[in-house]
């Protein structure tokens, strides 16, 4: 499908907005082109000084529509955006017979968007943006606004001189069908994990005296991955101990390790995380499902979930998270649902539940035939898992949505009063530096005072991190001048 776009540069969010109706579709973008044979979407605009004129065309097979509108007031040319997007939206919506819960908000951080409407208008302006502006479900304004009220505490907590620590250990036992993270089988790498794990203390030792230069505090860590234990507890302690060993932990709040999959947990392994300094870890079922856990890759069992959780508790962590996805082929919603109940009968700190998002680098597939049913199915689920949450005592405290998402849903996660984890928070809504260290880590620098960001990538894959280990290191000293410049004197 081509889409055609002439006078303007509103491409990218109709771009986004087609694929909200359309994942899977491949799109042509033309630019100062009349109209073309075929299935395609037209976005026409020529502005003047005091108005803007807009005419939107959707031509989809057998179905065309066309309008146009003459918009006159401030901000012609973003405002010519928004109506160009409503209209869109609109024919869409007649084209395929449905109406997404999120409505045109195609981002990542709905909660972003509510967060910066709240600094020029009311929470009820804000909330009739959402709704009749953007279109989103009231079920789904609420969902936002539930989040951003739990965030705001944590959120305010950060100082201008704390940051977040993220370090990568992209290792997995196996690759689930629906994993697009950077993140390689155990055994097709293993031969790398020796040197990886000694250039990643080094980088992290050299994050610990850049920001010590620049006076900046740690606040969280979040050791993630892939699984991080899939290295052996050698491996694993050395990391820590670099963290323990090369900064101020003053003002350290709260340390997460992805234990992940409970096939690589064994007691000793626990015993040995909790008389480190972690505070957190998230053992992730995705389903108790054993044939679903076959049929996506896990070598795991519910069984050995339950195991895990007791090992865990055993060697005294009290702050668990579980991970489920909702939309994995052959879950219904009776059998989504029993997931959610098996980690509300494990007393999980935390339960983080996602929609299965299907990108192009995953082996997981949807069938156009049963697109339609899959997203019906999922929203059902997602919609009554947040019911069951709700009524055992669970909070919604951070949110985000991810391209390709099975009916355009969202990821939320859960938590019982009191263990909110404070990361997921400071990552998502870029409240404070986060320095990364590992193969496919990204530091994200936050100017406080003109919230805008500035992103530094390491390189994606573990041979290319340690191939080009001394550019790593250029980057993070790249970083810390960009953020001298912002520093008050």
């Amino acid at each position: 499908m081509k889409l055609i776009i002439n006078g303007n540069d509103y491409h990218y969010e109709f771009e986004q907005l087609i694929r909200v109706f359309m994942p899977d579709v491949k799109l042509e973008k033309i630019f100062d082109s009349p109209c073309v044979e075929g299935d395609f979407v037209l976005c026409e605009s020529v502005q003047s000084e005091h108005d803007i004129s807009l005419r939107v065309i959707c031509s989809i097979s057998e179905f065309s529509c066309k309008k146009s509108e003459v918009y006159v007031g401030d901000n012609l040319y973003k405002q010519g955006e928004l109506i160009a997007c409503k209209i869109l939206y609109s024919m869409l919506c007649a084209y395929s017979g449905y109406r997404p819960e999120w409505g045109m908000q195609t981002g990542v951080r709905p909660t972003k968007i509510f967060f910066n409407l709240l600094r020029n208008n009311t929470e009820a302006q804000a909330v009739k943006y959402l709704e009749e502006d953007l279109f989103i479900s009231k079920s789904k304004v609420n969902l936002i606004t539930e989040v951003c009220k739990n965030e705001k505490a944590v959120m305010d907590s950060s100082r201008t001189n704390q940051f977040s620590l993220y370090v990568s250990v992209p290792f997995c036992p196996t690759r689930c069908s629906y994993c697009s993270f950077i993140s390689h089988s155990f055994d097709s790498i293993k031969k790398l994990i020796p040197e990886y794990v000694r250039l990643l203390c080094e980088e992290i030792a050299q994050i610990a005296a850049l920001t010590k230069e620049l006076h900046l505090y740690l606040r969280t860590v979040y050791i993630g991955g892939g699984t991080p234990t899939v290295l052996d507890t050698k491996q694993l302690l050395s990391i820590c101990e670099e963290i323990q060993r090369d900064f101020d932990l003053s003002q350290l709040s709260e340390v997460t390790l992805e234990a992940g999959r409970p096939d690589t947990l064994s007691e000793e392994k626990l015993n040995a995380i909790k008389n480190s300094f972690v505070t957190r870890i998230t053992i992730n079922a995705q389903t108790f499902n054993d044939e679903i856990l076959a049929s996506i890759g896990r070598k795991h069992t519910a069984d050995d979930m339950y195991l895990a959780y007791a090992c865990a508790r055993k060697a005294g962590f009290d702050n668990i998270n579980t991970d489920l996805i909702a939309g994995l082929e052959g879950e219904s919603t009776q059998s989504f649902l029993h997931s959610v109940q098996s980690a509300i009968d494990l007393s999980a700190e935390n339960i983080t539940v996602h929609t299965l998002a299907l990108k192009r680098s995953s082996f997981l597939i949807t069938r156009d035939e049963a697109k339609g049913k899959i997203e019906a199915a999922t929203s059902n689920m997602i919609t009554k898992a947040n019911s069951l949450l709700k009524e055992n005592g669970y909070i919604p405290y951070y949110m985000y949505r991810q391209s390709k998402s099975v009916g355009n849903l969202e990821n939320t996660g859960w938590s019982k009063p009191g263990h909110i984890c404070e990361y997921n928070i400071f990552m998502m809504e870029e409240v404070h530096h986060v320095f990364g260290a590992g193969a496919g880590a990204v530091t994200r620098l936050v100017d406080t005072d003109t919230r805008s960001i500035r992103r530094i990538y390491n390189y994606k894959y573990p041979y290319e991190y340690i191939d080009g280990f001394a550019e790593m290191i250029k980057r993070k000293k790249d970083a810390a001048d960009v953020i001298k410049k912002w520093q008050k004197p």
